[in-house]
């Protein structure tokens, strides 16, 4: 989302939400906010330490370990992941003397034959993302949680491989005297899981919650996640009426009510937006149609656990159009576009030559209209205009200054410096 105050938002939101916290939930259980940019849990047994994800990079592992050791001198025998992606897993080296098991869900999704094949550029896009090779002015924070590790001149990640696989839907354990269920999840990822608690009435959610508008569509690319699916598992978490929620990023929740109403607003909004999308598309419009008309209800748009500072309501339109209708998007103009050089020497010379689009580019700076701004940059650049290149690249740090998504803004100015790297 674009708002003026784009980058005073995402630093106070950097402020509020990554201190260093150790969060006693319930008897034995121990949450680690702020000490990466996900969180642990640590969920103490009779002889040892079950560990809920491990942070992001082993040093913070190693920072979190020391603190650990304060509360209990047990070893961590037992991690467990609530899904695969590397934040959640790259502190896992740390425990490599002491862990006896690892424990991984099943993926419940298909993956697309041959994904591996665009493995270069969804990388780069997720560089991009992630604002990975920006500094910490540029990215201010990493949206949910404090920028990786690797980012700060620490190691990178330093997975364990699972030991155990759970492929059933909920599976009740009892490891080192915790009775706990292992709950098949997916959402955010095809492999999520919820660790439930039952004695305590702890849940351990991963990250199909966490305190922000959730990331249901990447701006990096990849497989679409399946937001129908997403609201279930939602609905599921709700249906356990938990009195803590332990989400994989920022802070927990405490309190049945707080829990009860937090979670049922967030899985309205994601709802909302959901079945607001597919009714347009169902009534014929175009995608930058349903875009202009999707809205969070006006209730649940100002909840500061809805803000928009990692995933975007515009950009999950955008995904849900493409998964259920494809790339078409029914206006027959559409169906063959002639090349960008061609379009951009047309248009500029139905416009009346490059100088006169210069002008208007140079008058939407001044407005700040910068949306219209890189248009017309685009347009002069498809047509070999050099001095183009320079505009677009200061439009793409205006922008970037007025984006709430930490996402939005790292893919802003990298893709900037990006370009002035290639002069």
């Amino acid at each position: 989302m674009l708002h003026k105050e784009g980058v005073k938002i995402l630093q106070e939101f950097a402020n509020e939400h990554e201190n260093k916290q150790i969060y006693h939930v319930g008897e034995g259980v121990h949450q680690f906010v702020g000490y990466g940019h996900s969180n642990a849990i640590a969920i103490e047994g009779a002889m040892s330490v079950i560990l809920v994800d491990t942070l992001d990079s082993p040093d913070r592992a190693a920072q979190m370990l020391m603190d650990l050791q304060k509360i209990t001198p047990k070893p961590v025998r037992t991690i467990i992941y609530t899904h695969g992606h590397p934040d959640h897993r790259g502190g896992a080296g740390m425990f490599q003397a002491t862990a006896q098991s690892v424990i991984a869900f099943a993926n419940r999704d298909q993956p697309l034959v041959d994904a591996q094949k665009v493995n270069d550029v969804l990388l780069k896009r997720t560089e991009r993302q992630m604002g990975y090779e920006l500094d910490d002015n540029e990215a201010i924070t990493q949206g949910i949680g404090m920028r990786e590790g690797h980012t700060q001149g620490q190691r990178g990640y330093a997975p364990l491989l699972p030991t155990e696989i759970i492929s059933d839907g909920i599976v009740d354990r009892v490891i080192d005297g915790v009775h706990l269920q292992l709950i098949s999840a997916p959402g955010e990822n095809g492999d999520m899981g919820y660790i439930w608690l039952p004695e305590q009435k702890i849940m351990c959610a991963g990250d199909n919650y966490y305190g922000a508008f959730p990331n249901l569509a990447a701006i990096r690319g990849g497989q679409y996640r399946d937001i129908g699916r997403w609201i279930q598992s939602l609905d599921l978490l709700i249906s356990y009426n938990a009195v803590a929620v332990l989400p994989g990023h920022l802070e927990p929740l405490e309190g049945a009510e707080i829990v009860k109403t937090t979670l049922r607003n967030y899985r309205d909004a994601v709802a909302s937006v959901f079945d607001q999308t597919l009714a347009h598309i169902d009534a014929g419009l175009t995608v930058e149609e349903v875009v202009e008309q999707v809205r969070l209800p006006d209730h649940l748009r100002t909840l500061p656990y809805l803000a928009e500072i990692y995933g975007s309501v515009e950009w999950t339109v955008r995904a849900i159009f493409a998964a259920y209708v494809g790339w078409f998007d029914g206006n027959p103009t559409n169906l063959h576009k002639m090349p960008q050089y061609l379009y951009s020497a047309k248009m500029v010379a139905l416009i009346g030559g490059a100088p006169k689009v210069i002008d208007a580019l140079e008058q939407a700076i001044q407005d700040t209209d910068y949306l219209w701004a890189l248009q017309l940059c685009d347009l002069l650049i498809g047509i070999g205009e050099v001095k183009a290149v320079d505009l677009k690249i200061k439009m793409l740090y205006a922008l970037a200054d007025l984006e709430t998504s930490a996402n939005g803004r790292h893919y802003y100015i990298s893709y900037a410096k990006e370009m002035l790297d290639n002069k």
